[in-house]
């Protein structure tokens, strides 16, 4: 770092007291900080210098200054101390998400939903990949004379149903047939890797009774091909709006360009495993500019699978917004590999 001692300790209160406040920063409040040991004269040299480094920049004609995002990045990166989490925050979370650890989608969407309620940010996570993962359970179960409920569980927990309708009637033991060959056939298998050649080579083994269970068949097909995509959860958009960082015009473009999910996955999938903070101009959408982007990975069976983060403007409380996303990565990993019979 090419700043001294005394500039990074100015910085670090410029930003923290930035954070706190949201209003510009003068040499006055930053001599209250420091505790008067440094003068009021020497701050406003060393904020002029911080500034010609681009550091610190002026809105307007105010005297205070704010922090820019190159000044963020160091503090992340160098500055800050975290603030764990207490033990209150961590078991009021632990039971929170165990309410729902049964279900894994609603374990996803809880804790998208109490990140954003707690941060004041937009949450975003998306369900587990399961492009390498393979299906655990499959069953075809007759739920009237010429329908039945097919049911599809990965790896990951996901569970997938979807009733298909016969054009003659169909009974008990047709349907357990069905779900015994599927499942012989297919249990084990990522659903990436399910073609409709295999699906259709299937019915051609099932003789007379093919082109009768074509509808459970082509069923099937569909559901493996939606259980190899993870999808994307969105919670606290809105939180967005009551930000004062945001003028109306930002706001609705980053909200449309949250709206866009297939975009949104795009750049989850792109992220690395880790912690990993995008600034400004750092992200690779023009929309997310004045914005700041905190994603981390949660794992299962060890393994990183989904992501989960926040978005939320510059001005973001990051020691301690960030342990408590860490957490809710960590005891979501847990939970799911929990569920799912997964080794952490």
């Amino acid at each position: 770092m090419e700043l001294g001692e005394r500039k990074l300790k100015i910085l670090t209160a410029v930003i923290e007291t930035y954070i706190r406040t949201g209003e510009p920063v003068g040499s006055k409040v930053l001599t209250d900080c420091l505790d008067n040991a440094v003068s009021s004269a020497t701050i406003r040299n060393e904020m002029a210098e911080l500034s010609a480094m681009g550091y610190l920049e002026q809105p307007h004609t105010s005297a205070g200054r704010i922090p820019t995002a190159q000044a963020f990045r160091l503090y992340i990166d160098h500055l800050m101390r975290r603030h764990p989490l207490s033990e209150e925050d961590r078991q009021s979370i632990d039971e929170l998400l165990t309410a729902f650890a049964g279900d894994p989608d609603k374990l996803i969407g809880e804790a998208s939903q109490a990140l954003a309620a707690s941060t004041g940010c937009a949450a975003v996570t998306t369900t587990p990949s399961m492009q390498s993962s393979g299906i655990r359970r499959i069953e075809v179960m007759r739920v009237s004379p010429r329908a039945a409920a097919l049911l599809l569980m990965t790896g990951g927990g996901a569970l997938r149903s979807r009733v298909c309708r016969f054009d003659t009637d169909v009974d008990d033991e047709l349907t357990g047939r069905l779900s015994a060959i599927l499942s012989d056939n297919f249990t084990g298998q990522a659903p990436a890797d399910i073609g409709l050649p295999q699906v259709q080579r299937l019915m051609v083994s099932l003789g007379e009774d093919g082109l009768r269970c074509a509808p459970a068949l082509t069923a099937f097909y569909e559901l493996a091909q939606e259980s190899a995509e993870a999808e994307v959860l969105l919670s606290g958009q809105l939180n967005l709006l009551r930000h004062p960082d945001y003028e109306l015009a930002r706001a609705r473009e980053l909200l449309g360009f949250l709206s866009r999910r297939e975009q949104l996955m795009r750049m989850l999938s792109a992220s690395p495993v880790g912690l990993h903070v995008l600034l400004g101009s750092e992200s690779p959408r023009p929309e997310l500019a004045g914005s700041s982007i905190i994603l981390t990975r949660y794992t299962l069976g060890g393994q990183a699978d989904g992501s989960i983060g926040l978005i939320g403007p510059l001005r973001m409380d990051y020691a301690a917004t960030i342990p408590r996303l860490e957490y809710f990565a960590q005891a979501m990993g847990r939970l799911l590999s929990e569920l799912l019979g997964e080794d952490t």
